[in-house]
């Protein structure tokens, strides 16, 4: 099987869905497939994406792009989808939405006949749509509408998104896929000593770790005023908040921070990779994301798979915190958040440790990349009609 991930970037700041192509091709080619990656990024961005996926340069092919960034309009890429380049594949997996890479699909599904997968990442969920409106409104009218409904299936990495595509007024099937974990991963040691001595965080205070793009829709107003609301239960703890800044937000959340005198409850730290990440979550008690939209966030399971108990909100599909007893699930609010944080702030060490082992085996035993990259070729089978419809397909 010849497989093709269209993706904008899948480098560094690529995130969730840069991760999950990744890991997704190496996966299908350690099955057998062979599998190509198509990108817009630059040359140190792939050699980036390579050594952190283990996922041969080869395997990763790179595009120019004009215009605006976040349009990634490529001419090229488009000129090798509608020449003999694009005529090899069975299938393309497309990962994200609203940009130029959508067009590039919907030329590859109509001039060769390939039938694509279209996974938004969350992209359709209602937060999300009301971001950029007329932009999409846009995009939607010149191509997206028909890209989406061209496509054989839709890629879904929660039930809850399938949701979402028919709200959108898409009635393509839809197989429920979630992210993974890589077996890398899940098998790493980390530092902790490493990463409070590297960025001089006091050793006698616990931590409360978010890792995420600084951006409106991940809710730090929401988590900060939740702080501020249980202080004193706060005292032992400190809240470090790694990610870049996205809009501009970062200043937003320093203004709320001093604003609420919570200066000595708060350390930024700018984007972290490889061990120094994996030494961030050693060093964690807890994981946050108190977000008010997402598709399947990768930096969940990134969290239960190194043992760290994980609070969430209901923007989130991660019901199974409650049914493993590894976290919290809870409505998108400040209230949520606080009771979550009152309770979980005020566990023992080894209390949180017992819920970061359960965590720890559920992520071994339902998200792992290689079962999941399984799931994709079973999907593939059955689109080009060599297989029967796989279980975690539905129409309605």
């Amino acid at each position: 099987m010849n497989i093709l991930h269209l993706i904008p970037s899948v480098g560094p700041r690529s995130f969730g869905p840069g991760y999950v192509a990744l890991n997704l091709a190496k996966e299908q080619q350690r099955l057998g497939c062979s599998v190509q990656i198509w990108c817009l990024d630059t040359s140190m961005d792939i050699h980036w994406a390579s050594e952190v996926s283990d996922l041969p340069r080869k395997n990763i092919r790179s595009f120019s792009y004009i215009g605006p960034s976040f349009l990634r309009y490529s001419p090229e890429m488009e000129r090798f989808a509608a020449g003999s380049t694009g005529q090899q594949f069975n299938v393309i997996h497309q990962h994200g939405i609203w940009t130029g890479i959508s067009r590039v699909t919907y030329k590859l599904s109509k001039k060769h006949n390939i039938s694509s997968v279209v996974a938004a990442h969350g992209s359709l969920e209602s937060w999300a749509l009301k971001r950029s409106k007329w932009k999409k409104k846009i995009v939607s009218h010149l191509y997206e509408y028909q890209n989406l409904n061209k496509a054989a299936c839709l890629h879904a990495t929660a039930e809850a998104e399938v949701t979402d595509f028919r709200k959108f007024g898409l009635l393509n099937p839809a197989a429920v896929i979630p992210n993974g974990i890589s077996d890398k991963w899940l098998n790493s040691v980390g530092n902790a000593d490493n990463f409070r001595n590297h960025f001089k965080i006091n050793h006698n205070k616990r931590i409360l770790l978010f890792m995420s793009r600084i951006t409106p829709k991940k809710g730090l107003f929401m988590l900060l005023n939740a702080i501020n609301m249980m202080i004193k239960d706060f005292n032992d703890w400190i809240l470090v908040i790694v990610g870049p800044d996205e809009f501009g937000h970062k200043s937003e959340v320093e203004s709320l921070v001093d604003r609420l005198g919570l200066k000595d409850k708060v350390i930024f730290i700018n984007p972290i990779f490889n061990q120094l990440k994996r030494d961030a979550f050693s060093a964690a008690d807890l994981f946050i994301l108190p977000s008010y939209s997402e598709g399947a966030p990768m930096v969940i399971l990134d969290s239960l798979a190194t043992g760290v108990p994980v609070i969430t909100t209901k923007a989130s599909p991660w019901k199974d915190l409650l049914t493993y007893g590894c976290g919290w699930w809870v409505d998108i609010s400040v209230n949520g958040i606080c009771e979550a944080l009152k309770h979980s702030v005020n566990l023992s060490k080894e209390n949180l440790e017992e819920m970061g082992k359960r965590g720890k085996e559920l992520v071994a035993s339902k998200y792992t990349w290689s079962r999941l990259a399984q799931m994709t070729i079973d999907l593939y089978a059955w689109i080009l009609r060599r297989s029967e419809m796989p279980d975690f397909v539905f129409f309605d």
